[in-house]
């Protein structure tokens, strides 16, 4: 039986000419959490990088970033694509980890649904992670819909992958004791941000 890290190490090679993001939106979502020149990012499950450029272009050279992605490939892609001193990729599972390391943003895109069952578990373990006055956000760049649409049909392994209503979603963040600062859930995107 193929596991989720089977099924996004097949799909790295092509993953940027197969899945289009809106970078207007993804764009429009950075502004929103409010980076600057200095912080410390952890992008969870960063996958060939999208973000990267853009979160570069925030935290300038005063700054780092850390790409994790379990899928090795995704990861292997991303170090090609991306050669910046204060960004660093590692293949790391964020919910099983030795990093002992604090952040002022988390940012968990496009990926939020692949925790499956351990969605709730997933927040309070990233909020942990989090500086005091830290942000953690979770975001796509598509509706709730068609996210959930979009891996219905995508591929057996990832059929389940749903992402919450925004209730559930809030829930999740009060219990990992973060203040909701921020909510969208429209048919143009999906983001929460809470404050630790």
């Amino acid at each position: 039986m193929k596991s989720k890290i089977d099924f996004f190490n097949s799909v790295a090679g092509t993953w940027d000419e197969s899945c289009s993001h809106d970078m207007a939106k993804v764009e429009y979502i950075l502004d929103l959490i409010g980076i600057k020149s200095g912080d410390c990012i952890l992008d969870v499950g960063t996958g060939t990088g999208i973000l990267i450029p853009s979160l570069y272009e925030r935290v300038t050279q005063l700054g780092s970033i850390k790409g994790i992605d379990v899928a090795k490939k995704m990861i292997e892609v991303a170090q090609q694509k991306y050669k910046y001193d204060n960004v660093v990729f590692k293949c790391e599972d964020a919910l099983n980890t030795d990093d002992k390391s604090k952040y002022d943003h988390i940012i968990c895109y496009s990926m939020f649904p692949h925790f499956q069952c351990r969605k709730s578990e997933a927040v309070k373990i990233l909020a942990q992670k989090l500086k005091i006055g830290g942000k953690l956000t979770i975001c796509h760049s598509q509706s709730r819909e068609d996210i959930n649409n979009l891996h219905k049909r995508a591929d057996e392994i990832v059929k389940e992958d749903n992402l919450p209503t925004m209730a559930v979603m809030r829930e999740y963040f009060l219990d990992a004791h973060l203040k909701v600062l921020e909510e969208i859930d429209n048919k143009d995107m999906f983001v929460i941000i809470g404050c630790r």
